[in-house]
C-alpha cells in the first residue's frame, strides 16, 4: 500500500523543523510527500523538486492570510486526494486545523517540534508581548483536539507539550529528527583546509555554534565568555551560522565586547558539514530546544560538543559524547570551553562514542522508516 501525504508548513526556508522534514520525506519508500508552504521563504524547494517531490507554493504575503491559505489549500485538498494531512509550525498547523471543517475525512497529523510554552518563552516579554503568546496558546490549546495523533521529535517535548495542551500520552508518537550521515562522511582533509583558508582561519581556534539567531539560543552566553576565552587563546575565533530576529542584540554585545574581528556571524549557510570540520568546538549553549538538529549534525561530524544540560539536549547526546554544562551558567561554560582547547586528545572517545550514536539514533533511513510505519499503523486502526 502506498500512501499520499501531504505536508502543511510555513515556510520551506532553511531551520530544523524544515530541513528535518525535507530530509526524511525523501527517503521514503512507500509514501508519496507533497509540500504546501503557506508564505514566502523556499529556499529548500530546489532540493525537494531534484528528489521528486511535488511543491506548492502559496506564497501568502501577510503575516497569516489565513482564508486565503484556506481557499487555495482546498482546491489541493480536492484535486491531490491524500491520505493524510501532516501539519508544522504555529501558523500551519491553525489553517490544516481549520481545513478539518471542510474535510473531517482525511486524518490530520500535528508536529511537537519545540517546547513552545516553556517560562524562558515569557521572560523579558511585555505585557503586550506576553498577552499574545497566551492567546497563541489558548488557539493552540483548543484547536489541539481537531488532531487525530501527533509526532513528536523527542520524549522530553512530548512531555512538555503534551502536558501544556492537555494532550493523552497515547495520541502521541516520538520519532526523533533524522540526519544523512554520508553528507559528513564525504568531506575531505582538503575540504576542510580550503574552508580554512577561504574564510581566513589558517592557524586559529575554531569555536562554532549553528542556530537561528533567537534569544533561547543562547548565543549571548558564548559570546560573554569569549574576552576570558581569548585571554588564554588569542587566536580563538567564535563562528555562528544561523540568522534570526536577535541579531541586532548580538550584534550589540560584540560590538559592547569589542568582539568585531573574534565573533562572525555567517549568516545562513549551506556548508554546515564543512564548518563542523574545522570546528575545535561545538558549542550549543540553548535554553529550549525540540530535538536539536544541529546538535545531531555535530555529533555526527565527530567533533567536540559542549552543550547545555537541558533535557532536549541530554536526550539528544545521551551519555558519554559531550561536554556539559548548567544551562545559563557562564563559569562553567567558559570552563569547558577551555578544558577543550587545552586538551582535545583527552576527547578523542567523546568523539567517537557521539558519532556512533548519532548514527545509531538519528540514521535518516530508520527515520524515514518509522514515519512510514506510524502512518500505516494509524490508518489500519
Amino acid at each position: 500500500m502506498n500512501l499520499k501525504v501531504l505536508y502543511i508548513i510555513d515556510t520551506l526556508n532553511v531551520a530544523g523543523a524544515e530541513q528535518s522534514l525535507a530530509e526524511i520525506t525523501t527517503h521514503f519508500k512507500h509514501t508519496e510527500a507533497i509540500f504546501v508552504h503557506i508564505y514566502p521563504g523556499e529556499t529548500l524547494k530546489p532540493y525537494l523538486l531534484s528528489k521528486g517531490v511535488k511543491v506548492y507554493s502559496l506564497n501568502i504575503g501577510e503575516k497569516y492570510g489565513f482564508k486565503d491559505a484556506m481557499k487555495q489549500l482546498k482546491t489541493i485538498y480536492d484535486h491531490e486526494a491524500p491520505d493524510l494531512i501532516h501539519s508544522t509550525l504555529y501558523r500551519s498547523d491553525m489553517i490544516a486545523r481549520k481545513m478539518k471543517k471542510f474535510f473531517p475525512h482525511i486524518p490530520l497529523v500535528g508536529s511537537f517540534v519545540n517546547n513552545s510554552y516553556t517560562a524562558i518563552r515569557y521572560k523579558n516579554k511585555s505585557f503586550f508581548m506576553k498577552l499574545k503568546l497566551w492567546l497563541a496558546f489558548k488557539q493552540d490549546y483548543y484547536s489541539a483536539r481537531k488532531v487525530d495523533f501527533f509526532i513528536s521529535n523527542s520524549e522530553t517535548i512530548k512531555e512538555e507539550e503534551g502536558n501544556a495542551l492537555h494532550i493523552p500520552p497515547s495520541k502521541i508518537t516520538v520519532i526523533y529528527r533524522g540526519r544523512d550521515a554520508q553528507r559528513f562522511e564525504k568531506i575531505t582533509a582538503n575540504d576542510s583546509i580550503n574552508l580554512k583558508e577561504e574564510l581566513g582561519l589558517a592557524g586559529k581556534k575554531i569555536l562554532l555554534n549553528v542556530s537561528r539567531l533567537i534569544e533561547r539560543k543562547g548565543q549571548l552566553d558564548i559570546i560573554k565568555v569569549m574576552p576570558e576565552i581569548l585571554r588564554k587563546f588569542p587566536n580563538a575565533i567564535l563562528l555562528i551560522a544561523g540568522e534570526g530576529s536577535f541579531r541586532a542584540t548580538i550584534e550589540k554585545e560584540i560590538l559592547h565586547l569589542n568582539l568585531n574581528e573574534k565573533v562572525i556571524l555567517l549568516g545562513k549557510c549551506t556548508y554546515i558539514p564543512e564548518l563542523l570540520s574545522i570546528a575545535d568546538v561545538f558549542i550549543y549553549p540553548s535554553y529550549a530546544e525540540g530535538l536539536p538538529g544541529a546538535l545531531i549534525e555535530a555529533m555526527m561530524s565527530g567533533c567536540i560538543i559542549a552543550n547545555s544540560d537541558i533535557g532536549e539536549n541530554i536526550e539528544c547526546v545521551g551519555m558519554n559524547t559531550s561536554l556539559t554544562f548548567p544551562v545559563g551558567n557562564l563559569e562553567k561554560l567558559k570552563l569547558v570551553i577551555l578544558n577543550a582547547l587545552n586538551h582535545p586528545d583527552n576527547f578523542r572517545k567523546l568523539r567517537v562514542q557521539a558519532k556512533k550514536t548519532a548514527i545509531e539514533k538519528f540514521s535518516i533511513e530508520n527515520i524515514a522508516s518509522k514515519y512510514e510505519s506510524t502512518y500505516m499503523e494509524f490508518l489500519k486502526k
